[in-house]
C-alpha cells in the first residue's frame, strides 16, 4: 500500500512539473509570434518586457532572457533616434549575462553578444569602430567554434562586412561567400524545440535577392 502511494504521489508531482513545463512553452510561443508581427520599436521592447516576466516566474530558464536580449537589440537597430539605442543595449546585455550564467559556452548566446555589439557600433561607426568592432568579431567567431552548424553568425558577420566599405576590408565580394555560407548552413538547420533560436533565415534571404538583384 506504501509503495502505491509513493508511486502516485510521484505521478502527480510529475504531471504538474509537466502542466508548468506546458505553459512555460506556450507562453513563450505566444511572444515569438509577437515577434513575428511586430513593426516598431516600442513593439519590441513591449515583447521584451513580457519575456523578462516569463523569465522572472521561470528562474532556471536562459531562453527567455535570450529573446529579451534579442528583441531589446532589434528595437535599438529601428528606432530612428539615437537617444534611447544604448540604454535598450544596455538591457540586452544585462540579460545575455544573465543567460549566459544559466547556460555556459553556448553558441546562441554569443552569437546575440555579437549582434547586440555591432548594434552598439552601427550607432556610431567612426568612434566605436575598435571598440565594439572587435568585440563582436570575437564573440561571433567563439559562436562559430562552439557551433560551427549555427547559422546566425556567418549571417551576422556577412551582412557587417557587406555595408564595410571595401577600404576597411568589406564590401559584397567579401561577404557573399559568407552569407551564402550561412544560407547553406540554414537549409540543414533544426532547432532542439519550438522555442529554440531559429531566426535569420528569411532575413538573410531577402538580403541575398537584394545583393543578386543589384
Amino acid at each position: 500500500m506504501k509503495n502505491i502511494v509513493m508511486l502516485l504521489i510521484a505521478l502527480f508531482a510529475v504531471g504538474v512539473v509537466n502542466a508548468q513545463d506546458d505553459r512555460y512553452v506556450k507562453a513563450v510561443e505566444k511572444n515569438l509570434a509577437g515577434i513575428d508581427s511586430a513593426k516598431s520599436f516600442s513593439d519590441y521592447l513591449d515583447i521584451s518586457n513580457n519575456f523578462v516576466r516569463i523569465a522572472k516566474a521561470e528562474k532556471d530558464k536562459w531562453i527567455p532572457y535570450y529573446y529579451a536580449s534579442y528583441c531589446d537589440i532589434i528595437a535599438s537597430f529601428i528606432d530612428s533616434s539615437k537617444t534611447g539605442k544604448d540604454a535598450y543595449l544596455d538591457e540586452a546585455d544585462k540579460y545575455l549575462s544573465i543567460a549566459d550564467s544559466l547556460k555556459a559556452d553556448n553558441s546562441e548566446i554569443y552569437t546575440l553578444k555579437g549582434f547586440s555589439a555591432q548594434a552598439r557600433l552601427v550607432i556610431n561607426p567612426m568612434a566605436r569602430w575598435q571598440t565594439y568592432g572587435q568585440a563582436s568579431a570575437a564573440n561571433l567567431k567563439k559562436a562559430k567554434e562552439l557551433d560551427p552548424s549555427n547559422p546566425r553568425p556567418d549571417y551576422l558577420i556577412g551582412e557587417s562586412l557587406l555595408y564595410t566599405p571595401e577600404a576597411f576590408g568589406g564590401g559584397k565580394e567579401k561577404a557573399l561567400p559568407i552569407l551564402e555560407s550561412s544560407l547553406e548552413k540554414y537549409k540543414t538547420f533544426k532547432p532542439e524545440t519550438s522555442i529554440s533560436p531559429n531566426w535569420g533565415g528569411q532575413m538573410l534571404k531577402t538580403l541575398l535577392e537584394k545583393i543578386k538583384g543589384n
